[in-house]
């Protein structure tokens, strides 16, 4: 039975078909007629990915140093153990095995796999409105922020999806501190000249 099979109405077990997912006010379900409303990812509809381990055929053949009862497939790249289908970890073109992967992911030796991001939006919100409380700061900072709103505008983002809306916010707001800092100098300047002029 596959997982899109399993979708049964609550009310009364009916399967319900592909068509009743996802709508946004839901369907009365074919068997009872209650109103459901079944929201599913896209991936439900995907065929599983991987290989099985195959299963020992001969006790000479050489077995998986996690699942005894399975032949080995390859070896792992870096300790030696010898792997099932299922143990094997492809990666960096590489086989390892889960606790050399484990490792390798710890010790940020896996180019292919990212573990953390650098949010460079937020540290652009950040620059421009956290030193907004001290007037001398965002002379440093409100440029330093319009840098990384520029600099990184393209850079890969949180892993999660979200906006560039901190991006707008923070050019917003450095460029309304240089605008109030030039104003501040002019002002002071201005005032200074006057006294001087009188």
């Amino acid at each position: 039975m596959t997982t899109a099979s399993a979708l049964h109405c609550a009310q009364c077990k009916w399967p319900l078909p592909p068509e009743s997912w996802n709508r946004e006010h839901g369907m009365a379900c074919p068997g009872c007629g209650t109103r459901v409303l079944v929201t599913v990812f896209p991936a439900i509809e995907r065929e599983p990915k991987g290989e099985q381990p195959e299963a020992l055929q001969d006790p000479s053949e050489a077995t998986c140093f996690y699942h005894p009862l399975s032949r080995a497939a390859v070896p792992c790249d870096d300790c030696g153990r010898f792997l099932c289908r299922l143990c094997d970890l492809p990666a960096d073109g590489r086989h390892l095995c889960p606790g050399c992967f484990q490792v390798a992911l710890q010790g940020r030796k896996l180019n292919e796999f990212d573990t953390k991001r650098t949010m460079y939006d937020s540290i652009a919100l950040l620059l421009a409105t956290l030193p907004a409380l001290l007037i001398w700061i965002p002379i440093f900072t409100a440029p330093a922020a319009l840098y990384f709103v520029f600099r990184y505008w393209k850079a890969p983002g949180s892993v999660a999806p979200r906006t560039r809306y901190r991006y707008y916010l923070a050019a917003v707001l450095a460029i309304v501190e240089i605008g109030a800092i030039v104003f501040l100098i002019w002002s002071a300047l201005h005032l200074f000249l006057l006294g001087r002029n009188l």
